[in-house]
This record gives C-alpha cells, sequence and structure tokens, in this order.
C-alpha cells in the first residue's frame, strides 16, 4: 500500500515556516491558554470572550499573507478536561504559485474528557499553479467535543480558469478514545488531464467545496435529523449548492458541501456549528469580529 506520509512531509531541512502551539485549560471558570508557543510565520491574536460560557476565542494571524512553494507549517491545539475554545484565522488563506514544489500544512487537535474545541477557518483560495498539502489529525476523548471545518475556492486566474491550481490534498484522521473513525482524503487534481475531460463526475460541475465534521457524545437521532433537515433546507435555497449529511460509526456527523459560490459554503459551516452550539451547550450563534 502506498505510504501517503511523503505527501505531507517537505523535502529537505528547511525550519518550519510557520509553527503555533496552545495547550488550553481552566482557570478562574474561564478557559485561558496554559502555555503557548509561536514561531515565524504564525502569530497569535489576543484572545477573546465572545459569550459568558468561559469559551476563549483565538484568532491565527499570518503576517505574511499568504504561503508559497517550499512552506511548512504546523498547528499543535490541546484543549484540556473541561476547557472550551474557538479557533479561526485573521482572513482567508492564499496559496500562490508553487513551481515545482508545495505547501505543507500538519494540524494536531487533542480534546480531553469534557473539552471542547471548534475549529472554523475561513476558506482557503489556490491561485494559479498552486499545490497545497494539509494532514490534519485530531484525538478526541468520548467525552470530548470536537468541530473542525474548511471551505477550498479556486483563485483569480488571468485566463478566467476556475481550476487553475495544479493540486489540493486534505486528509482528516480522527480518533476517538484511540478508535480510528474518520479517514477522509480529498484529493483534486485539475493537472491531471482526465480531470477536466471528468469535471461533472469530480466535483458535479461545482467549483468550490466544504467539509465539516462533528464527534460528540450528545449527538443523538433527533439532533442528526435537525442538522440533516436544515442542510436540505439551505441547499434546496440555491440551484448550484448541493451538501449532505453522513454520521459517524460514533456519536458525530460528516457534512460535504459542492457549490460556486464561497459565501454559500461559509454560511451552510456557521449553520451547522451554530446548530450543535445551541442544542448541546446553549451557546449563541457564532460572531467571529472579523473587522
Amino acid at each position: 500500500m502506498e505510504n501517503l506520509e511523503k505527501y505531507f512531509r517537505q523535502v529537505g531541512s528547511e525550519p518550519e515556516t510557520g509553527v503555533l502551539e496552545l495547550d488550553i485549560g481552566l482557570s478562574g471558570g474561564r478557559s485561558i491558554a496554559l502555555d503557548q508557543y509561536h514561531h515565524q510565520a504564525f502569530k497569535i491574536i489576543r484572545p477573546h470572550y465572545l459569550d459568558d460560557s468561559g469559551q476563549v476565542y483565538y484568532t491565527i494571524a499570518n503576517p505574511g499573507g499568504g504561503y508559497l512553494g517550499g512552506d511548512s507549517y504546523r498547528i499543535d491545539i490541546n484543549v484540556q478536561p473541561g476547557a472550551s475554545a474557538l479557533v479561526t484565522d485573521q482572513s482567508a488563506a492564499k496559496v500562490y504559485r508553487t513551481p515545482g514544489n508545495y505547501v505543507v500544512q500538519n494540524i494536531d487537535f487533542s480534546v480531553e474528557a469534557g473539552g471542547v474545541l471548534e475549529y472554523i477557518p475561513d476558506q482557503l483560495i489556490l491561485y494559479r499553479e498552486a499545490d497545497f498539502r494539509q494532514n490534519l489529525v485530531a484525538r478526541v476523548s468520548s467525552e470530548g467535543s470536537l468541530f473542525i471545518s474548511d471551505v477550498v475556492t479556486p483563485g483569480w486566474a488571468p485566463d478566467g480558469s476556475q481550476f487553475g491550481y495544479n493540486q489540493a490534498r486534505l486528509r482528516n484522521i480522527i480518533y476517538v478514545d484511540d478508535e480510528p473513525v474518520v479517514l477522509d482524503n480529498i484529493v483534486i487534481r485539475p493537472d491531471d488531464p482526465g480531470f477536466a475531460k471528468e469535471l461533472d463526475f469530480y466535483m458535479d460541475g461545482r467549483t468550490h467545496f466544504s467539509t465539516a465534521i462533528c464527534c460528540d457524545p450528545g449527538i443523538d437521532e433527533d439532533l442528526f435529523t435537525l442538522v440533516q433537515n436544515e442542510v436540505k433546507e439551505y441547499s434546496s435555497r440555491f440551484t448550484d449548492l448541493n451538501a449532505a449529511v453522513t454520521k459517524l460509526d460514533k456519536p458525530g456527523f460528516m457534512l460535504r458541501g459542492l457549490g460556486n459560490r464561497t459565501e454559500h459554503l461559509l454560511e451552510l459551516t456557521m449553520l451547522v456549528a451554530n446548530i450543535v452550539r445551541a442544542e448541546l451547550r446553549g451557546q449563541g450563534k457564532l460572531h467571529l469580529r472579523k473587522y
């Protein structure tokens, strides 16, 4: 069997372009970073508290403005028992041309019993000749809660083509109590000669795609049905949006969306995240205050 790990490592011994490490715990009834480290291209903006739940809200910033060929990024976040964190980024992540090379981002999440981690970044924009590879591994307690998402969109190209990038490779692996629950491996290669020929097969004729995965012990049949119905209703508003929800083997679900507009996929992600927040924790809708 092919060793897929090679796709998520940079060749050579150059230092990582950006590193972020957070260890979130409880202190005085609120969640805080008991330990944090950021290096090079990644910075962390001062935390906020958006409600009275004690959940800490962190924004990751990349002052460099975009990802370039040869870049290597790493994000490690641990949420201790009873703590809660909401993490996003400052703006859309832009991957520029990576001629003869690629960008790698490795993400490692750990959520302990009673912990909550929501990771909801802005869209990832892949420009002409970009090659982006992300590997996300999450280890979640069966009594912990995880919500992760991503939205991938094609960037502007001089010839007006919608698929000017070379590759988008995103892999999500989730363990619940050390048992593998999700292995989701998306590989979109517009530089493959067969891609344009089979576009309707690969992307259902759409140009953008999104994923959201939630693991939480409180997700039962009623909540899953609610999410499913809300996704169906939202998708029916737009002729070019196609989305569906699937159950996981453990309490949880996975959402996949295909569309032609970034805002539709982002709104769909927020809709589902808000249902989980309201139904399981009594939290209000997300307002990420990116202004």
